[in-house]
């Protein structure tokens, strides 16, 4: 019978924590990128920003159902529905990280 090794827990402890760190990353650099398209003066800079906040809620929401309860959840729920509820305002879209279930 093979047993898993001795630092197993620990390792997907690890794992776990830091997918949650790398959606929270992706999410408030998307709330960042809104801040810069909010901010500018350019037009196409704007514009730019605003995709890049897309592509960062996309990110998140792909590997969103890969963290575990307890990873801080409730905290990176929260800035996700601040991002895609921003994006909304400014884009008009629905959905516009798409689905993340």
């Amino acid at each position: 019978m093979d047993f898993p090794p001795p630092h197993y827990g620990v390792t997907v402890a690890r794992a776990q924590q830091v997918i949650a760190e790398c959606v929270l990353t992706e999410l408030e650099l998307g709330i960042t990128f809104l801040d810069v398209a909010e901010n500018t003066s350019d037009p196409e800079h704007a514009r730019q920003s605003v995709k890049n906040a897309i592509i960062a809620l996309r990110t998140a929401n792909r590997f969103f159902s890969e963290i575990q309860p307890g990873a801080n959840l409730d905290g990176i729920e929260q800035r996700r529905r601040q991002l895609a509820e921003r994006l909304r305002a400014i884009t008009g879209v629905d959905d516009p990280g798409g689905s993340h279930n």
